[in-house]
């Protein structure tokens, strides 16, 4: 028999039955199922469906698992193709691992690794799910109190903490989040499988950076007495580090995660981009300067520091209008510099969104690899379980283009 399709013309794709029977639960694959399309007087299987989606269906049973749909057709338009065929890519896979899952021996895990899955895993057992819910409550509160302690009329609440009930309170639920975030990172580094690797994943950095200030305010007012000028200003710097907290929700946030890693990736073009608004803006202020003092009426521009303030605020367009040119000239220059600085911006961000979307696109061509490796092995199963037959569908036409697999 002929498998044919049509769309605007008459076509044939051949291939054999020991193909289609890869996949016995789709139309194709079940012979009760495609046998009301069987046209006796052609001896064909006739579809009056999209014949180029077709082939890249029929090579889908061919290759076997492997499915490249035509690129300029519509996402919606190949999913109606896949429906009707009755070609589930998702379910199969997920199918597939539920029963692997089931038929695989259980991975005898150390006492080490159970602790580490456990802390690092929310979907491991019902412990990790709790603990991650801690996490995430404490993260919430930190971030609370952190915005409510800027406040001013509830500042008081934050300052010596043993006064009132109440500010006791809130200290000691601040030592209780501290001392579950420092029992977190300490089993952490305990059981991570590499110690070194441990402090090269930024993730395990921004935690550190998270429970650092709280001790370091401890060992500051441990060892100060009065109202002396380095404690206030270590205590200064600790409430800006605590700012780090924020940034720990990123370990609940699978996109967020994969964003970081896209920036840790792109350092280099974010340093380029660093490096060519710096010069540019050293370039422009130093010469709004000197062209302004040349003016008697020059009051704003005091230094080169002043001019270069006003270069970062003018190429980035956020224009703040504290600082302005009066000259004429300086009027000149300054529009020319706004125009300058959206071509100073553009081509190194459009060197970071390439750097983005090529990473995104890495990650994507990972994912249909791994869900094309595990069709395969769906279609090499069902054949094991088969009787290998040789007959061949027959015949008029030419096979379907083969696509290159994803490598």
């Amino acid at each position: 028999a002929v498998v044919s399709t049509q769309s605007g013309h008459y076509g044939r794709d051949i291939t054999t039955e020991q193909s289609l029977s890869h996949y016995p639960q789709t139309l194709l694959g079940n012979p009760l199922k495609r046998a009301k399309y069987f046209n006796e007087r052609e001896g064909t299987y006739y579809f009056d469906r999209n014949q180029e989606i077709f082939s890249s269906i029929l090579y889908f049973y061919q290759s076997p698992g492997t499915f490249r749909p035509p690129e300029y057709f519509d996402a919606v338009v190949i999913d109606e193709e896949l429906e009707f065929f009755e070609i589930d890519l998702v379910k199969m896979t997920e199918d597939y691992d539920e029963e692997k899952r089931r038929a695989a021996k259980p991975v005898v895990l150390t006492g080490k690794e159970k602790v580490h899955r456990t802390i690092t895993d929310p979907g491991y057992n019902r412990v990790s799910f709790v603990w991650a819910a801690i996490d995430m409550i404490c993260i919430l509160i930190t971030i609370t109190t952190m915005v409510v302690e800027s406040i001013t009329e509830y500042k008081e609440y934050f300052v010596d903490p043993f006064e009132t009930p109440l500010k006791m309170g809130i200290y000691s639920l601040d030592v209780f989040i501290n001392t579950f975030f420092t029992i977190d990172l300490l089993i952490k580094f305990a059981t991570w499988p590499q110690k070194k690797l441990f402090f090269k994943k930024i993730l395990n950095i921004l935690d550190i950076l998270a429970v650092l200030p709280f001790y370091v305010e401890l060992v500051v007012l441990a060892t100060t007495t009065g109202a002396a000028p380095t404690q206030f200003m270590a205590l200064k710097v600790c409430r800006i580090v605590r700012v780090v907290r924020v940034l720990k929700i990123v370990r609940h946030s699978r996109q967020l995660t994969e964003v970081m890693e896209v920036v840790a990736s792109a350092k280099e073009e974010f340093v380029m981009l660093i490096g060519i608004v710096s010069l540019v803006v050293l370039l422009v202020g130093s010469i709004m300067y000197f062209i302004e003092t040349l003016s008697s009426s020059q009051d704003q521009f005091q230094s080169i520091l002043h001019g270069c303030w006003w270069g970062v605020v003018t190429i980035t367009t956020v224009g703040y209008g504290d600082l302005s040119p009066k000259s004429g000239l300086g009027r000149l220059f300054g529009s020319l510099v706004v125009l300058f600085g959206i071509v100073v911006l553009a081509f190194p961000m459009t060197i970071i969104i390439s750097k983005f979307q090529d990473a995104f696109t890495i990650k994507k061509l990972k994912g249909n690899k791994e869900m094309t490796q595990k069709l395969r092995e769906i279609a090499e199963r069902s054949v094991c379980l088969r009787t290998k037959r040789s007959s061949t569908i027959s015949t008029n036409g030419k096979l379907p283009k083969l696509h290159e697999e994803i490598r």
